[in-house]
């Protein structure tokens, strides 16, 4: 029997070899990490604050249980560690962002758990003199159409 061989039966025959679900889960979950590296082209507007935090949060977590549990799965530990990898960007990357458009510490944590609607934006009241009647406006120029 070849080294070879020998390996293949090995990894085939093993408690996290391929006729386990210890194999595939993990190796589905790649697709994940995928989703995320193909998100850093994406505008970091349209990139969402909650489900990076969640996939951080579960990367850390699933990560370190990789280790507890009996088989110890160092497949499962290199998926989450990269999917935190890509949240963990992701986050820094909403992060720098809305600090540079000017919002503190509060609005940010508040946009990163909630979206955009959560953070307060400046509302203007226009009268206008032909109808006499108050348009509301969120003062973003791009709203409107003339």
């Amino acid at each position: 029997m070849s080294a070879l061989n020998f390996a293949f039966r090995r990894f085939w025959n093993s408690e996290t070899g391929p006729k386990t679900v210890h194999f595939w889960a993990p190796t589905l979950k790649w697709s994940l990490v995928l989703a995320g590296l193909s998100d850093i082209k994406r505008p970091v507007e349209k990139v969402s604050g909650a489900q990076n935090l969640s996939l951080l949060a579960t990367a850390l977590i699933w990560t370190r249980w990789s280790f507890v549990i009996k088989p110890k799965n160092y497949l499962l530990a290199s998926v989450n560690f990269f999917l935190g990898c890509t949240a963990g960007y992701h986050i820094s990357r909403i992060i720098n962002y809305r600090i540079r458009n000017g919002d503190n510490a509060g609005d940010v944590v508040r946009y990163i758990f909630n979206g955009e609607n959560s953070v307060k934006q400046p509302s203007t009241a226009a009268v206008s003199s032909d109808s006499k009647k108050v348009v509301l406006h969120s003062g973003n120029a791009n709203e409107y159409k003339h």
